[in-house]
């Protein structure tokens, strides 16, 4: 029976993740049925019931496949009627299933006060979603430069040496953003959960039921994923520049960058605190799904 906590909106779902472990928990998926169905009122009928789910185009080649059960019925009349019937999986039914065989299974670690995460856990969590910190400070510098210079087009005593250097600053972290999102993947970032982990969530962008994530940050969101790597205290934090050329900076040109933020030149703007690693407690997560 559907819950009414199974009827989610997914932002995010991994096709191709949960058509894997689907198969693997089920020991491999049959091939097509199609099962029909007599009707009489003498006896009561019971078969087979076939449902079908189409996959992503990663994995077209597969169109059809079963994901087969039982059912019985009683037939109220004599119709001699054959009816043939297929139950159509979507990506997000499917996974709700895929979630009730984790659960049965007792394989999903849920995030709760004193849970202490171990690499290889599949986890489940709420949390309100943030985009990569120090990608989105740096982007929201950048339009506040455009905006600026918008304000101030036809004033001759702004076009000077001022307006040249925040040119040149613009074009600086318009090179810093192109290296952080010059990869197919995306970290989000959590506040401290009930565990008192915080969490980054690698995702892939195609994924993404919305490119932009409009629909997905500055929300609460429920996440199913796989820990990667758990963070303590002895530990090196989680950069959230590991995969530019900024990850190759020296802490003090970092240092440098996050105090011109902090400058008080900037002091009126509404800036997220500049971050690029995440120090424990923190677990490093692969999502399967992000839903609502």
């Amino acid at each position: 029976m559907v819950e009414r906590e199974d009827l989610i909106i997914p932002v995010y779902l991994n096709q191709r993740v949960v058509f894997d472990l689907v198969a693997m928990l089920q020991g491999g998926i049959a091939s097509v049925t199609q099962v029909t169905q007599t009707q009489t009122d003498s006896r009561n009928v019971s078969g087979e019931v076939s449902s079908t789910f189409g996959l992503s185009q990663a994995l077209s080649s597969l169109l059809r496949v079963d994901f087969s059960g039982k059912a019985g019925g009683t037939a109220a009349a004599e119709t001699g009627e054959t009816r043939n019937e297929q139950r159509i999986h979507t990506p997000a039914s499917l996974f709700i299933a895929l979630r009730a065989l984790l659960r049965e299974k007792s394989y999903i670690v849920n995030d709760d006060e004193g849970v202490e995460f171990r690499p290889g856990d599949i986890v489940e969590f709420s949390a309100v979603l943030q985009r990569n910190p120090l990608l989105e400070t740096i982007g929201s510098f950048i339009e506040l430069v455009d905006m600026m210079q918008t304000l101030t087009q036809g004033d001759p005593k702004k076009k000077s040496g001022q307006s040249s250097d925040m040119n040149r600053i613009k074009r600086q972290m318009e090179s810093f953003v192109k290296a952080l999102q010059g990869s197919d993947t995306l970290d989000l970032t959590t506040e401290p959960l009930s565990s008192a982990h915080r969490a980054v969530i690698t995702l892939e962008q195609q994924y993404l039921n919305d490119p932009s994530m409009s629909d997905l940050v500055d929300g609460t969101f429920r996440v199913v994923g796989k820990v990667t790597r758990v963070v303590g205290d002895a530990d090196e934090p989680i950069s959230l520049n590991r995969k530019s050329a900024m990850g190759k900076l020296p802490p003090s040109v970092l240092g440098e960058m996050k105090q011109a933020f902090d400058s008080p030149d900037l002091g009126g703007f509404a800036f997220r605190p500049l971050e690029w690693e995440i120090e424990a407690p923190a677990i490093q997560v692969i999502p399967i799904a992000i839903f609502a």
